[in-house]
């Protein structure tokens, strides 16, 4: 067996982390992500019997199709994880097929990344994989209740740490009873003005939290102090190491729900990794208008809006994840038993925000509700169908699936007749070519009477024409290109297509002349 690294596992999420999204996504993982990773295997040397719980296997020139790729998996354990390149979609359907049917923890390898580059970077992640060793004090990295205990052991007094917020993160539990004003301090999650000496947890100039100590057993000295600075920089190692392990985790997670949104990957696992046992969910999408004449949603603009998006509903009272994808970011979260109304609340915050914080002009959408996330695709299409809907505009910013069905509808319908042009074809179409070529005005006194729920009388207001002329008009429209408004089905197909050709002036400009438009 050819293995790279050992010493402790480290998480196949932390693996992910490490590699990126972009160039290796799970395809299936029956045990989710969380399993461990502790040695680098290339297949073409290793005898499948000696495969082991905790491999990467590397299918290096092994196909995912292949014979040799299903009698590898073929009732392995699903504690180990194999990798194979793919070059397409049809691939990765193929392999993700057989990987669920051996129920084999596989991940797909992007041809852009060679083998050499994931064996280097897989074999360093093993290899650094520390994060439950004890330091030379005993203490467990990135246990920060553990090294509160310590120092409160060595400095004979209660200890409780906060973050840079000052909220409290970690606190002393040594048996000693613990009194009423640490226990307000605990409950509030703010330090108490009692403790009498404090230390700032930094990270170079950063200040990353505090450490406070309360005289109990002994008298506080420069002794105490010193001890306390000594506690203060092992808990930035700690916490700076903890950071490092959200940001992997945020990464994973946006790099699956990416894949989810391509109709690619394990959704099982991201619906694992979202923490929360839910049947439906709700997708926020997020997109920058353009200024000044340049492109919206650039990467320098769209990287502080998905950091921003991830930190809301990541800290909203139901886990979320966010990611980007082609010039807008988005977010899932799973729904509650009521309407969505605090989701789009949720959206309305995050475009204000944008507004304030990172000056960006953002509009939202908000999806229906969806049970599973394998429809993450076709739920996609519908949130940016809603992204261009006309009500987006200064005074609505955020739209949300169950206020505007009617305009949601609306406009995959017009999605529909945009895909198939036939759909556009009859009367209405010889209308429009009457109006370019020869300076006729059917198509809007027909869209304003549409408008006006045929209200003769409100349609030609708005048309500043007298009442009997859009009369006229609807009778020349009705003998001239066979288009009754009196008939139910021919008055819908009209308004359809009018809609359609109202907002399309590339659509009127591309329909053929005609020999002849009747008079």
């Amino acid at each position: 067996m050819a293995v790279s690294g050992g010493g402790p596992a480290l998480g196949l999420e932390n693996l992910l982390g490490v590699l990126g999204g972009d160039f290796v996504e799970v395809v299936h993982a029956p045990l989710g992500v969380t399993i461990p990773v502790s040695a680098i295997v290339i297949a073409d040397t290793v005898i499948v019997e000696r495969i082991e719980r905790g491999d990467l296997v590397l299918g290096i020139g092994v196909h995912p199709a292949s014979p040799e790729a299903e009698a590898a998996i073929d009732g392995a354990d699903p504690g180990i994880v194999f990798a194979y390149k793919v070059d397409s979609d049809a691939e990765r359907a193929a392999l993700r097929a057989l990987a669920e049917r051996h129920g084999a923890t596989v991940l797909a390898v992007s041809p852009e990344m060679s083998w050499n580059q994931l064996h280097a970077l897989a074999r360093t992640a093993v290899s650094a994989a520390v994060a439950t060793v004890p330091d030379q004090r005993g203490v467990p990295f990135g246990d920060l209740f553990a090294l509160a205990n310590s120092a409160a052991a060595a400095l004979e007094g209660p200890v409780i740490v906060d973050d840079e917020r000052m909220e409290v993160v970690a606190f002393s539990s040594l048996g000693d009873p613990i009194d009423e004003i640490r226990q307000q301090s605990i409950l509030q999650r703010r330090p108490p003005r009692e403790f009498l000496l404090v230390t700032a947890i930094r990270a170079g100039s950063d200040i990353l939290g505090y450490v406070w100590v309360a005289e109990s057993k002994r008298e506080l000295d420069q002794h105490s102090e010193d001890l306390l600075a000594e506690i203060a920089r092992l808990a930035a190692v700690q916490m700076l190491r903890s950071r490092i392990s959200e940001d992997l985790d945020r990464r994973v997670r946006g790099d699956l729900l990416r894949s989810a949104l391509d109709g690619r990957g394990d959704t099982a696992v991201l619906e694992s990794r979202l923490g929360i046992g839910t049947s439906r969910f709700r997708l926020l999408a997020f997109a920058t208008d353009a200024q000044g004449g340049r492109a919206a949603g650039g990467l320098a603009e769209l990287r502080p809006l998905e950091d921003l998006v991830a930190l809301r509903v990541e800290a909203s009272r139901r886990r979320g994840v966010a990611t980007s994808r082609q010039g807008r970011v988005y977010a899932v979260l799973p729904s509650d038993d009521g309407p969505d109304s605090d989701v789009a609340a949720l959206a309305e915050q995050i475009v204000g925000q944008a507004g304030r914080q990172l000056h960006l002009d953002v509009r939202a959408a908000v999806s229906g509700e969806f049970p599973r996330l394998d429809e993450l695709g076709e739920t996609r299409c519908e949130v940016e169908r809603l992204l261009n809907t006309p009500l987006l505009d200064d005074s609505r910013r955020v739209v949300s699936f169950d206020d505007s069905v009617a305009h949601a509808v609306l406009s995959e319908l017009t999605e529909v007749m945009l895909q198939r042009p036939r759909l556009l074809q009859g009367g209405v179409a010889a209308m429009v070519v009457s109006d370019r070529d020869r300076g006729t005005e059917f198509l809007p006194s027909l869209r304003a009477y549409f408008d006006a729920c045929g209200d003769l009388t409100a349609a030609a207001k708005t048309l500043f024409v007298h009442r009997n002329t859009l009369k006229y008009r609807l009778t020349r429209i009705r003998d001239a290109f066979g288009v009754d408004v009196d008939d139910p089905a021919q008055r819908l197909v009209a308004e359809l297509q009018t809609s359609v050709f109202a907002q399309r002036p590339e659509l009127r400009a591309a329909l053929p002349a005609v020999a002849s438009v009747p008079d």
